[in-house]
């Protein structure tokens, strides 16, 4: 695991998704640092993963309205994506919840890290030339 840094390549263009990618990677960052410190603590890790879970299903609530007003052409895939990702997530967590193991912590980070990285340079990228100069 790692510290993911923003960097410019993951900007969309739009203020409001960059900074909601932005407070994302904080969370994960928080996660990184819970399941690198010396004494595994099962409740922080929780208190980090609920807070991650309820921006994440903001942002994309946030992410979709901007889709939306722009008439953004891969909407209905891009949602998609979204409610997997959610309920991968929501998955992950409640395996968490039943058995709060080191482990099951680290599955959550693996999954959302790689989903977030991939999903804002692969996917979110492709809204730039829709949402630029759109203040939501």
């Amino acid at each position: 695991m790692g510290v993911i840094t923003w960097r410019r390549q993951l900007s969309v263009g739009q203020p409001s998704i960059d900074e909601d990618h932005k407070h994302l990677i904080e969370y994960l960052n928080e996660l990184d640092t819970a399941l690198n410190s010396r004494s595994f603590a099962p409740v922080r890790v929780a208190k980090i993963l609920m807070k991650l879970l309820e921006y994440t299903q903001q942002h994309f609530a946030r992410e979709e309205k901007i889709m939306q007003i722009v008439h953004y052409p891969k909407f209905e895939e891009h949602v998609r994506q979204h409610h997997e990702a959610v309920r991968t997530l929501s998955e992950l967590s409640a395996v968490f919840t039943k058995d709060p193991t080191h482990q099951n912590a680290e599955r959550i980070y693996t999954f959302t890290a790689n989903w977030l990285v991939h999903h804002i340079i692969m996917q979110d990228t492709q809204l730039t030339p829709y949402v630029r100069g759109v203040w939501v």
